[in-house]
């Protein structure tokens, strides 16, 4: 199995990428790896890679127009090529493929490989992880780090998950119900669990947004019980939610935050 994060600090190295202001060049790094990349019409694809020898040609489809998505899915295509090349010639990739959040589906392994490695590519440690720590956990701060590296608000909430030293998970919703949710290690530490499936709890912010009301913007307490399964903690506990909207695709992303200690107390 390859290691995704390893393949892309590879290419950092060789590159030579020192500032992340670099990262921009995402197609002149592609191109030092071997790679030609352009646009055209695909059919019943979003992305495809075509290796021939030492040489490969990334094509994106016309139809991706949001630009951070492209660029995801450059560096998708480009983590085919680096660790993938002797098993297939040839990848197509679809929008399930090319996605931000983690794949539940059976098979996915190589394509899961691909976005661990576009996201260490375009959102590297060396850059990124100094940079979560410096302000507590929120969708705001995510979202500045978003724009400085030009990747998704979905792909950098989950990178920041691997660097914040704080118990936060990201869970998004769509159509008012629970289609996935990531932890952060210390989130993991406290075995609770977020019911995936599960119609959103009417108390919980991000069920605003599908019963027609407005999202507040910053981080408001809730009860814990809001958002998880019923398990070792105090009834009474308060957790941090932000949610904001994604109109475009009917869902809410929502960064939870564990601020204080929520065990039960059994004394």
């Amino acid at each position: 199995m390859a290691d995704p994060v390893a393949a892309a600090e590879c290419v950092l190295n060789e590159v030579g990428i020192t500032w992340v202001e670099d990262l921009a060049l995402l197609e002149l790094i592609a191109w030092e790896r071997g790679a030609l990349v352009h646009s055209t019409y695909l059919t019943g694809a979003e992305a495809r890679i075509a290796i021939v020898g030492e040489r490969a040609i990334i094509t994106v489809s016309t139809a991706v127009r949001e630009p951070r998505r492209r660029r995801f899915s450059v560096a998708h295509e480009l983590g085919h090529l680096e660790m993938h090349r002797t098993e297939s010639g040839l990848a197509l990739c679809a929008s399930a493929d090319i996605d931000d959040w983690p794949s539940q589906r059976a098979g996915a392994g190589r394509e899961q490989e691909a976005n661990q490695f576009a996201a260490a590519l375009l959102l590297p440690e060396r850059f990124f992880k100094p940079l979560c720590r410096k302000k507590g956990p929120s969708l705001d701060l995510i979202a500045e780090l978003a724009d400085r590296f030009d990747v998704s608000l979905t792909a950098t909430a989950l990178r920041y998950l691997r660097f914040c030293n704080e118990a936060c998970a990201v869970v998004f919703s769509r159509d008012g119900t629970v289609k996935w949710f990531r932890g952060s290690k210390y989130f993991d530490e406290l075995r609770v669990f977020i019911p995936v499936a599960r119609r959103l709890d009417p108390s919980s912010l991000a069920a605003s947004f599908f019963q027609g009301d407005p999202l507040p913007v910053t981080r408001t307490r809730v009860y814990a019980s809001t958002w998880f399964a019923s398990g070792r903690y105090n009834p009474d506990a308060t957790i941090y939610e932000q949610s904001w909207s994604m109109p475009n695709y009917n869902a809410v992303i929502t960064l939870l935050w564990v601020a204080d200690d929520i065990e039960e107390d059994n004394c």
